[in-house]
């Protein structure tokens, strides 16, 4: 009989482990993904010659449009990558409403990443940045992480509790995935002559922020049970 709860503990274990792994791979897909239409976008807003405060209607709308579709094509194989394994712990997990969210949320984000580089004005050479300064960013930036994923995680949750229950703990590790975020303050320490380096770096951090999110949410994951 020990023999037999021993074997059934090592199935478990290792059914977790592969949950987990599947789980982190899907987050880096996602990032992949959105590594590459973000380099994408960049090109676009070269060619455009934006931001430009004298660019036409045509050209910031097109941008505008660029980056909602990337944003929401980013998001969108984050939900079927991560989906697909939350089904495989959850019977009932409705991978169409999840996909529907996380296409609505890439929207928004793509929306706001528009209106921000449209509000921008022209690139000049950026100075160095103290470090106690980009400390204060980062620690802000946590904060303000912490109450997106707790509004992120919400809607998550909003979903997963179709399908599961231990919803609560979705949120509360959302929230500190959501901490990441301030990693974002990094982003300031790059600067040179080079464009295309800067977005590069500056996207990479962005794919490694995503893959480590991601990594904090796998004992959220763990703790989902069926209904």
């Amino acid at each position: 009989m020990s023999y037999e709860l021993r074997k059934r503990s090592t199935s478990a274990d290792l059914a977790q482990y592969d949950l987990g792994a599947d789980w982190v791979r899907a987050n880096v897909d996602a990032a992949a993904a959105t590594f590459v239409l973000g380099l994408a976008t960049f090109g676009l807003r070269q060619m455009l010659d934006l931001p430009d405060p004298n660019a036409g209607a045509f050209a910031k709308a097109l941008l505008a449009l660029a980056e909602m579709l990337a944003a929401a094509t980013g998001f969108a194989i984050y939900a079927v990558r991560t989906g697909a394994v939350l089904r495989r712990k959850l019977p009932d997990f409705p991978p169409l409403t999840w996909n529907a969210l996380h296409i609505l949320i890439g929207c928004g984000v793509g929306a706001t990443v528009a209106f921000v580089e449209l509000s921008a004005g022209p690139t000049t050479t950026r100075e160095s940045v103290p470090i106690s300064t980009i400390l204060s960013i980062a620690v802000g930036g946590m904060m303000t992480g912490a109450a997106i994923g707790a509004v992120a995680g919400g809607m998550q949750a909003l979903v997963l509790r179709k399908a599961a229950r231990g919803v609560g703990d979705w949120l509360r590790w959302s929230a500190l995935a959501g901490t990441t975020f301030g990693a974002y303050a990094l982003a300031l320490a790059i600067g040179s002559d080079q464009p295309l380096t800067d977005e590069v770096l500056t996207q990479l951090l962005g794919a490694a922020i995503a893959v480590a999110a991601g990594v904090v949410m796998l004992p959220a994951l763990h703790r989902l049970q069926p209904l």
